[in-house]
C-alpha cells in the first residue's frame, strides 16, 4: 500500500511538473506572436482548444480587418509533447471560407473545426454589439 501511493504521489508530482512546463511554452510562444504583430492595430490574434477524445488541438490565428489569415499556428497531439507549427495551408483564407466549408462538408479535420469555432465566437462578439 505504501509503494502505490508513493507511485501515485510521484505521477501527481509529475503531471504538475509538466502541466507547468505545457503553459509557460504557451505564454511564451503568444508573447513571441502578439509582439511580432503589436505594430498594427487592425490584426486580431485568437486562439482555441478542440478536445479529441485521446489529443488535442491547440490553434492560434492571426487574421486581418476582413477576417482573413494572415498567420495560422496550430498544436496537435499529446499536448506535453507538441509544439506549435505554422500551417501555410490557411495562408490568405478568411474565416468564413472555413466556416462555409464546414457548412458543406461532414468531416473537416481539427484546425478547420477550431478555425470555424472561432468564426462564430467572432460573429457572436459581433452580434452582441
Amino acid at each position: 500500500m505504501r509503494i502505490l501511493l508513493i507511485i501515485l504521489f510521484f505521477l501527481m508530482v509529475t503531471q504538475s511538473l509538466t502541466s507547468i512546463m505545457q503553459v509557460k511554452y504557451y505564454q511564451k510562444f503568444i508573447r513571441k506572436i502578439t509582439e511580432k504583430f503589436d505594430h498594427c492595430s487592425t490584426y486580431e490574434l485568437y486562439t482555441d482548444v478542440s478536445k479529441g477524445s485521446l489529443f488535442k488541438t491547440i490553434v492560434a490565428v492571426v487574421i486581418d480587418a476582413n477576417g482573413k489569415i494572415i498567420n495560422c499556428y496550430a498544436c496537435k497531439g499529446l499536448t506535453i509533447f507538441a509544439r506549435f507549427r505554422k500551417e501555410e495551408v490557411y495562408h490568405n483564407i478568411t474565416l468564413a471560407e472555413i466556416h462555409q466549408k464546414r457548412i458543406n462538408q461532414d468531416r473537416v479535420n481539427s484546425i478547420e473545426n477550431v478555425l470555424d469555432k472561432i468564426y462564430l465566437r467572432k460573429m457572436e462578439a459581433i452580434s452582441d454589439i
